[in-house]
């Protein structure tokens, strides 16, 4: 869809641009289809809007929309839309007359308004032909599969429109059945009758008209293999429950579920033999392992006999991986990039982390690191804290406070008499970056503050928030930024439903259940998300894809801490990967 939004460059530029250049809106075009939106951005940053005639005015927030999108800020992209009056944009004659729809739908998904954003471009699909009908008709079910299941619900019992109303029940269908396949089949088929003419009937968005092969193909029996002893057995027995937990979710439904047996990892020391074994017991996939070392192993082997979905990851940067193997897990590197992705977007630049010492922590920031300066951030300080009361001085030291003390002591010294001072922290610095479990964090916000940084915006990974909401611990949190799954941040009927049944999967096992659900959710469907390169699964440990290693990326909401409460506040942030191509879909 990027035909329809894209503009074309009026006469050739050259690549420097300075702000006096009497065509320098021409030249932010070629920019923008060169794809270079950094120089595109330092160049309209410079120009003086106050100065520019009324069309150009118009074009330049044109501009500014399109590079707002293209960098994922919907909020900026919704304000340079509003700083000109309706079918303003009409006046520019190279902008296609549905291309500011398109763009309105695309930055009203980035800010996370899913439901707005699909009617809009329900709007358009009437005027629509050929590859952009078929890319409008996906973006409007990627945007509704994203919404909130209570607002889905909410309107599709209030409208009557029948276009709008059928989405809105195909979306709930899928979103009510997730870990029952065979049900989301029997809506589906009944939906169609009841929805005949509608287009999504027609042609079924996403991967719907490969339903039925999934419920054909599932596998009837599997392994799963997970540590149910030793250090890890708390880990491993809440993955099982969340499995098995679903699984009975799904049987209770009327599903048909397939047979699963359980595999201890931990009474043996040959996971590979153990593995080869459940495969001669007729198992057809396997759930596991969770052991980084025996992910490590199934990569060593050219194919896998069955496919088998590992809940952990084994050497990330593995070029080649065996057949039939699928990785997934939470891994917290995951949460790092999306932290440098979701401060690009915000529209920082220069940034300073906060980091644990020891090895979790040094993947951490390496994660982040890398992602942050490939986005074309500056990484001005790192400090890495034990969390033994040495928060105050490392932080001092990422600030320069104490460089500022230096210099007011020397200054006494060569003066020979006190002076008045105030300690100050370097100016340069748009945001720090943090990964911390709550109780440091704790401590490490209000630290901040007291070494004159408290305005400064604090972007952090999952493990910030403990997931039980607690106005009184989490008041020195408030306005902190951070990424976690749905799961946490959410109340699903379904969360509500195993919170009543398995009481154990509140509190600190709370994610684990959600990555076991999502196991169970994800087993008949890894072929799908394999083979179709824009597929992807809402699940409740984020939105779920797969990269061409067989690795499930997920893509994950972003909320802030409010009066001590966990609250969400935009729509998904989506991997470097996945994010390729995504902005321009509009």
């Amino acid at each position: 869809m990027l035909a329809a939004c894209s503009s074309q460059p009026k006469q050739a530029t050259q690549p420097s641009i300075t702000a006096k250049d009497d065509h320098i809106l021409v030249q932010i075009e070629q920019l923008l289809m060169e794809q270079r939106y950094l120089d595109a951005e330092d160049a309209l940053n410079e120009i003086d809007v106050y100065s520019l005639s009324q069309l150009e005015k118009t074009n330049f927030y044109w501009l500014s929309a399109q590079l707002a999108v293209y960098l994922g800020r919907g909020n900026d992209a919704i304000t340079a839309m509003n700083a000109v009056p309706p079918g303003a944009f009409a006046q520019l004659d190279y902008v296609d007359a549905n291309a500011p729809s398109f763009l309105r739908a695309t930055a009203l998904h980035l800010q996370g308004q899913f439901i707005a954003s699909a009617r809009e471009r329900m709007f358009l699909s009437g005027v629509l032909t050929d590859a952009l009908y078929d890319q409008n008709h996906q973006a409007i079910w990627n945007s509704l599969l994203q919404a909130d299941e209570s607002n889905l619900s909410k309107l599709a019992s209030k409208t009557s429109t029948p276009l709008f109303k059928g989405w809105l029940d195909l979306a709930l269908i899928i979103k009510r059945n997730q870990i029952d396949i065979d049900k989301q089949l029997s809506k589906l088929r009944t939906w169609q009758i009841q929805y005949e003419n509608h287009p999504a009937a027609k042609e079924l968005p996403g991967d719907l008209e490969l339903l039925e092969e999934f419920v054909e193909n599932k596998a009837k029996y599997i392994a799963v293999m997970l540590p149910l002893s030793g250090k890890l057995a708390a880990t491993g027995t809440a993955l099982r429950d969340g499995i098995m937990a679903a699984y009975f979710q799904a049987k209770k439904a009327g599903a048909s579920v397939p047979e699963i047996r359980i595999y201890d990892t931990s009474k043996t020391k040959d996971f590979w033999s153990l593995y080869k074994q459940a495969i001669l017991d007729g198992n057809e996939l396997v759930i596991g392992p969770l052991a980084k070392h025996s992910v490590t192993r199934l990569q060593q082997e050219s194919r896998l006999p069955v496919p088998t979905l590992a809940l952990n990851y084994g050497k990330r940067d593995a070029t080649e991986n065996p057949d039939q193997l699928f990785q997934f897990g939470l891994a917290v590197e995951d949460e790092a990039e999306l932290a440098a992705l979701y401060a690009r977007q915000q529209g920082h630049q220069n940034a300073v982390a906060l980091v644990p010492k020891g090895p979790w922590g040094e993947r951490v920031f390496k994660r982040f690191s890398k992602t942050w300066q490939a986005q074309g951030g500056r990484l001005i300080e790192a400090q890495f804290f034990s969390g033994k009361g040495d928060y105050n001085k490392v932080i001092s030291q990422l600030f320069a406070i104490d460089d500022s003390e230096r210099r007011a002591r020397n200054l006494r010294r060569q003066l020979g008499k006190r002076v008045e001072f105030q300690a100050r922290r370097r100016e340069d610095i748009d945001f720090i970056f943090v990964a911390a479990l709550p109780q440091q964090a704790r401590q490490i916000k209000p630290t901040l503050a007291f070494n004159f940084a408290k305005d400064i915006p604090m972007i952090a990974t999952s493990q910030i928030y403990s997931g039980k909401p607690s106005k009184v611990k989490d008041r020195d949190l408030n306005s902190v930024v951070f990424c976690d799954i749905p799961w946490m941040l959410e109340n699903s009927k379904l969360k509500l439903q195993i919170h009543k049944l398995w009481p154990k999967s509140k509190g600190g096992l709370d994610r684990l259940y959600a990555l076991g659900i999502d196991a169970f959710q994800l087993y008949p469907r890894l072929g799908q998300i394999k083979v179709l390169k824009n597929s992807s699964i809402h699940g409740q440990t984020g939105q779920l894809a797969m990269d061409r290693h067989g690795q499930i990326i997920r893509s994950l909401p972003f909320a802030v801490f409010e009066k001590g409460l966990a609250k969400k506040t935009q729509g998904y942030v989506a991997h470097a990967e996945s994010q390729q191509g995504t902005a321009k879909g509009f």
